[in-house]
């Protein structure tokens, strides 16, 4: 394989071929480079926007082109908690191309995208609602308050704890909280202590 040719003889036979001063042979002799040399340089400005190629990749091509991992990131500033199979079936829906998960992984990574823990954000969140609720509790004083924690657990239709997004971001989630049949352990405490206790099962 012949040796690549330095920046600065790149840069005189671009000069040259600018110039439309001399022919493909001449320019190979000044430059002391094969005619098949000054022929490639003379195109790849119009195919890579450079007077040098870009270099070949070794190994087989990508499966997931930057097209298609553009629509998948796009895809996920609108759904950050996709698992990696709804990702690929996304893209076998739009493309009709089966990509392998831990190609998109891959990808994704590529890209500087990760999966971290969403932030949740519930579409019946309401400021004013809030606000209302802060100042109709200003009126009492902290013995008059009882308060009820929630604990429990529930299928996987609810909400996704994680989801994808670029690295520094913190992916944000709006849904609907929703859940299917759900275990909860309810203790009601006051300033005092526990109140009360007690297990339920909610659809």
């Amino acid at each position: 394989m012949a040796p690549r040719l330095p920046p600065s003889k790149l840069e005189m036979i671009h000069d040259m071929i600018l110039s439309k001063c001399l022919n493909t042979s001449q320019m190979a002799e000044a430059a002391e480079c094969s005619e098949r040399s000054i022929i490639n340089i003379r195109n790849n400005p119009h195919q890579f926007g450079t007077v040098r190629a870009p270099p070949t990749r070794v190994g087989r091509r990508r499966s997931i082109t930057p097209p298609m991992l553009e629509a998948v990131c796009d895809h996920l500033l609108e759904k950050p908690g996709l698992y990696v199979d709804e990702m690929a079936l996304f893209l076998w829906d739009e493309f009709h191309i089966q990509v392998t998960n831990s190609s998109l992984k891959r990808a994704l990574a590529s890209v500087g995208w990760s999966k971290k823990v969403a932030r949740q954000r519930a579409k019946e969140q309401n400021v004013d609602l809030r606000d209302f609720y802060l100042y109709n509790l200003s009126d009492f004083q902290s013995y008059h308050l009882v308060y009820v924690d929630e604990s429990g657990c529930n299928k996987r239709i609810g909400f996704r704890r994680t989801g994808w997004s670029p690295v520094g971001a913190t992916p944000l989630q709006v849904s609907k909280f929703h859940r299917d049949q759900r275990y909860q352990i309810l203790p009601a405490y006051a300033q005092d202590g526990v109140v009360f206790s007690g297990v339920q099962t909610r659809s």
